[in-house]
């Protein structure tokens, strides 16, 4: 089996795995887990990998034929508890019960697919957003062996600085409806057509989703700002906005958008030092 930890990421990365714990996780999710998983968290208990994506057999919304896959995750049991997290995020999320999450972040996820077994089970994909599925692999093992590293084409968004003042004025419209009635779901969907409009537009919606009370918006604005903190959609969000708005994200009390704003923080502190 692959060697798949990146080295010197600590995001993630739970205390050692023994014997004991594995015992624990498997009594309290009533499964037995894959010995090739078992063995990998005991290189290293969870945390980001080598690889960024796995084949799949069907377009995602990630790209036609792979899915994002950046970390694995291990099995805790102090204040970071990995897949024993799956209970919550299932009920968060909407996902499929009798599945246990070993990767994801809100909006797509990685799980062992326990439906329809209690060992070595299938590998799938989940789209909260698209309510998609996919298998991936027959089990971990060749999930794992599946993994693989996409480097993708530079996006870039083209913003339109030719709206109408009639425009401009519909879509702050628009913003203002969707910010305070709207779904998460709606309100990503709004945010996604933004971005392409222009910068001024784009900043009002960020300013909204960042004060908005639920965490689900934030996840999504997390999305968009993890790729600012990278490097990319330069110009749309400055540095030194980012930066607290980051830090203001990563005091949250959920620990989803928690953990992806610190991982995002990271990423921005990484880039502004190189």
């Amino acid at each position: 089996m692959k060697d798949i930890w990146q080295e010197g990421s600590e995001n993630g990365k739970l205390e050692p795995l023994s014997d004991e714990i594995v015992k624990e996780a498997e009594k309290l999710l009533k499964i037995k887990l894959p010995t090739s998983y078992i063995s990998i968290l005991k290189q290293q208990n969870g945390g980001y990998i080598k690889f960024n994506a796995h084949p799949s057999a069907a377009p995602t919304s990630w790209a036609d034929d792979h899915v994002n896959v950046e970390n694995i995750f291990g099995i805790g049991t102090g204040k970071e508890k990995g897949i024993l997290e799956s209970e919550y995020l299932i009920q968060e999320w909407g996902l499929p019960k009798n599945v246990v999450l070993i990767s994801g972040d809100g909006h797509s996820w990685i799980a062992l697919d326990y439906r329809n077994s209690k060992a070595d089970p299938p590998v799938i994909y989940l789209d909260v957003e698209q309510n998609q599925e996919i298998r991936l692999a027959k089990n971990f093992e060749e999930f794992i062996n599946g993994l693989v590293n996409y480097i993708e084409e530079e996006k870039i968004y083209i913003s339109d600085t030719d709206l109408s003042e009639k425009e401009i004025k519909n879509y702050y419209a628009q913003i203002d409806e969707v910010i305070q009635g709207g779904t998460p779901k709606e309100i990503d969907r709004l945010f996604t057509r933004i971005l392409s409009t222009n910068n001024e537009l784009i900043r009002y919606m960020v300013e909204k989703m960042r004060h908005h009370e639920k965490p689900k918006v934030h996840f999504y604005l997390l999305l968009f700002l993890m790729s600012c903190a990278q490097g990319d959609n330069k110009g749309m969000i400055e540095d030194h906005y980012l930066l607290p708005v980051l830090h203001e994200l990563s005091k949250s009390k959920n620990k989803d958008v928690e953990e992806f704003a610190l991982y995002s923080l990271h990423q921005l502190q990484t880039r502004l030092n190189t």
